[in-house]
């Protein structure tokens, strides 16, 4: 038998519910503590402000995240390429609930822009190590590509048909595999000179 889980807890994954059925606007504490369970009292003991709580709520978001990347990563291949189509399967496979809940937090983050705090500071560690060069340059081409395709599909502006959109990501995801075959161990140029 699994615990319920904690307070803390059933509120965030009630808040992303209500958001992805109706928006960050019908998102009050009244409603969170009606489909949750917990009082008023025990939602605002952890979420003083609905800002906090949708700060919360993106925060939750980026670690929901990194969890399904870090479970997508194939095994048997360079851990950055493992990275790369980790991520492109998760930009890739996220519902249409995911989606929902997506564009009701970017409505509020409209109005809040620091909201977005939590998800600028996650890809500026992603992505501090970076050098650009010609590799990186080319992950970060897929990882935009599949971004891309995410953001088209969440704003309902293009759908493209199931068959050839499973053709594009697996050539996402081969372009990531055979890009990496094809770069050699990339050394120091001075080294390679004594």
């Amino acid at each position: 038998m699994t615990r319920p889980p904690k307070a803390k807890q059933r509120v965030l994954e009630t808040a992303q519910q209500l958001v992805s059925e109706r928006g960050t606007g019908a998102l009050t504490f009244d409603a969170l503590s009606e489909a949750s369970g917990v009082t008023r009292g025990g939602i605002t003991y952890h979420f003083p402000t609905k800002k906090q709580l949708l700060k919360a709520l993106v925060e939750h978001d980026m670690q929901q995240w990194a969890e399904t990347e870090q479970s997508m990563a194939p095994e048997n291949m360079p851990e950055s390429t493992a990275q790369l189509i980790a991520s492109i399967r998760a930009s890739t496979t996220k519902t249409p609930d995911y989606r929902r809940f997506v564009s009701g937090m970017i409505g509020a983050a409209m109005l809040e822009p620091d909201l977005l705090d939590g998800v600028r500071a996650f890809f500026a560690e992603r992505f501090e190590d970076v050098e650009w060069t010609e590799t990186e340059l080319r992950q970060m081409m897929l990882r935009l590509a599949a971004d891309g395709l995410f953001w088209m599909e969440t704003f309902n502006c293009f759908q493209m048909p199931s068959e050839p959109r499973q053709r594009l990501v697996e050539m996402m995801e081969q372009m990531a595999v055979d890009w990496a075959a094809a770069v050699e161990p990339e050394s120091n140029v001075d080294d390679n000179e004594n």
